[in-house]
């Protein structure tokens, strides 16, 4: 109850996203590829809209395994890792340093606090971000039309990862139409618990709202996979006066084994996915 929130202006989402793109192309040259492994956070935003901003993402699931994420890096043929540095719960960087064993030439950029220590060969998320400036592009032109957003990988019917192209109008059709089909104004707020690496999260659940200038609400760095994030679900929404609420079925179905003990008048409806409802 006493956490503070972080709290985040499009003013400023648009200043980290120009300050990534800049970044990137310093790091990585004219129109870089950028692969991420990482949990839900505001960086995450910053990497994801940056990197395609100044050239393409690749969106990557971090629970996959390190053989995995390497043979979607080189099929992508993206140049710079963005991924969680060192963490006691997660073993994303571990995961990042076994794939830059298998990519020498891949440039890894750590996600950590602005005082953590660095790896040889290793560059600062935050440092880098702070050498850039954040009110205009320092490369030309953003990306646009038919130009290549993101690689976003999916396992198909095979089971093996396989990318998926998205480009800019791909993404802006898309994004437009679910801030549409879903009735977006910027008095909403919507609760976003899903992976950032995951289309829904990122295009139907964060574009389509940034659109309509409404209030994307990141459920910590787990998501809905945070079990405190389940267990104080209808707390939340009261806080922040969610309009929109939804997720996957599993995760649907364990939050209403959690007794709603708020208010959810500000709720309008929910939406879901990804399977049959039953």
């Amino acid at each position: 109850d006493d956490e503070t929130p972080r709290l985040l202006s499009y003013r400023k989402l648009l200043e980290g996203v120009t300050r990534a793109a800049n970044f990137f192309t310093a790091l990585g040259g004219p129109a870089p590829g950028v692969a991420y492994i990482l949990p839900s956070l505001i960086e995450t935003h910053f990497t994801l809209w940056g990197a395609e901003t100044a050239g393409y993402a690749v969106p990557i699931n971090f629970l996959l395994q390190a053989d995995n994420i390497a043979d979607l890096i080189r099929a992508s043929g993206a140049k710079i890792l963005v991924a969680l540095g060192p963490h006691p719960q997660l073993d994303i960087w571990q995961k990042a340093l076994a794939v830059r064993e298998q990519i020498p030439d891949l440039k890894l950029v750590q996600v950590s606090p602005p005082d953590a220590p660095l790896s040889d060969g290793v560059t600062g998320f935050a440092a880098g971000m702070a050498m850039q400036g954040g009110e205009t592009l320092s490369f030309g032109h953003a990306r646009r039309d038919s130009d290549v957003a993101a690689y976003f990988h999916t396992g198909g019917t095979t089971g093996l990862p396989k990318l998926v192209i998205h480009t800019h109008r791909n993404q802006i059709a898309a994004a437009f139409g679910g801030t549409i089909l879903q009735d977006v104004s910027e008095t909403d707020a919507l609760m976003n618990g899903l992976p950032l690496f995951h289309v829904a999260a990122t295009i139907s659940c964060s574009l389509s709202f940034f659109i309509a200038g409404a209030n994307v609400i990141v459920l910590s760095p787990g998501g809905m996979r945070n079990p405190l994030v389940i267990k104080n679900y209808w707390r939340i929404v009261e806080r922040y006066r969610a309009t929109i609420i939804g997720g996957w079925p599993t995760a649907r179905a364990a939050r209403l084994m959690v007794p709603v003990d708020a208010s959810l008048a500000s709720v309008r409806y929910s939406i879901s996915g990804a399977s049959l409802l039953l």
